[in-house]
């Protein structure tokens, strides 16, 4: 007779799995199918919203990115830290992550028609980068390569993601573009022009007296304030084009934000390869959930 805890414990695994299989499947599907069917914006020319990016990266000026665990110079890395514990009286090991992280720090992606700050912040990630190796202290003292030999203590593993300068990335996020001119710098420069006019109150009077009754009234001073209005419009108008700062960043309700090291089609293929290893999960353990159940009916 089955052990009735065992028993349960299997069905609950399979049924995690069966849940767990078919969810990624569909939404590893769902993310290689919104690559294929999305096109490459250009920067310079891309909409407000949710778009797809491709372009080299490099960091912005005045700043300075190193991985932490091998100190390399890079835009973006990601780091994990783990250590092999054993499991009770078993004698089974298995590896904690005891230490974790990953870099937040903005970057430049550059496509030969602008460039846009990328916000890594919230992003699924995907490197072609990546260091595996082993050591006996919390924080790895020595390089990849270098390091214990095959008999010595190797209870840590530590493994780092990277993106390097001027890599090619695809991106898909949020893109917004921001202006130095605001409303408050359009406020500032009226507000500015019009005490320029009170400080001679003869011009001011001979300009929006309109009645002429000597002073300026509240319609008639509302009257220039619209004068300055259009005063202000058309000195911006005349001023040299300003660059407008360009940012991608996570996108509001939930869409796929990504950053991957990789051409879109090279993207797509491996999502699809995913999802059909994912599916093929939720097969087997469907299979497996209902011949437990058969069994434990009988």
């Amino acid at each position: 007779m089955a052990d009735p805890s065992g028993v349960g414990f299997w069905l609950l695994t399979l049924g995690f799995a069966v849940i767990g299989g078919g969810w990624l499947s569909l939404r590893w599907l769902k993310i290689a199918r919104r690559l294929e069917d999305t096109p490459t914006s250009r920067i310079r020319s891309a909409a407000q919203g949710y778009v797809e990016l491709a372009g080299r990266c490099r960091a912005m000026d005045g700043t300075q990115n190193a991985a932490p665990l091998t100190q390399r110079p890079c835009v973006w890395w990601r780091y994990r830290i783990e250590q092999k514990k054993g499991s009770g009286g078993s004698g089974r090991e298995s590896w904690t992550t005891v230490s974790s992280g990953h870099s937040a720090l903005p970057f430049l992606l550059e496509d030969g028609t602008g460039e846009c700050i990328v916000q890594p912040d919230g992003a699924e990630i995907l490197t072609d980068e990546s260091t595996t190796w082993y050591g006996a202290t919390p924080w790895p003292t020595q390089a990849p390569g270098q390091g214990l030999l095959q008999f010595q203590d190797q209870s840590y593993r530590y493994f780092e993601e990277r993106i390097y300068e001027h890599e090619q990335l695809c991106l898909l996020g949020q893109f917004s573009s921001h202006t130095a001119t605001s409303g408050s710098d359009m406020q500032a420069e009226v507000a500015a022009l019009l005490a320029e006019w009170k400080d001679d109150q003869a011009a001011l009077a001979q300009r929006f007296d309109a009645d002429r009754d000597g002073r300026v009234s509240m319609a008639e001073w509302e009257r220039a304030r619209e004068e300055a209005r259009r005063a202000v419009v058309e000195r911006q108008s005349e001023r040299p084009a300003t660059a407008a700062l360009n940012v991608l960043g996570r996108p509001d309700g939930g869409q796929l934000f990504l950053i991957a090291s990789f051409a879109e089609g090279a993207i797509a293929r491996r999502y699809r390869r995913r999802a059909i290893l994912a599916f093929a999960g939720f097969v087997a353990a469907t299979c497996a959930l209902g011949w437990l159940l058969q069994g434990t009916i009988r």
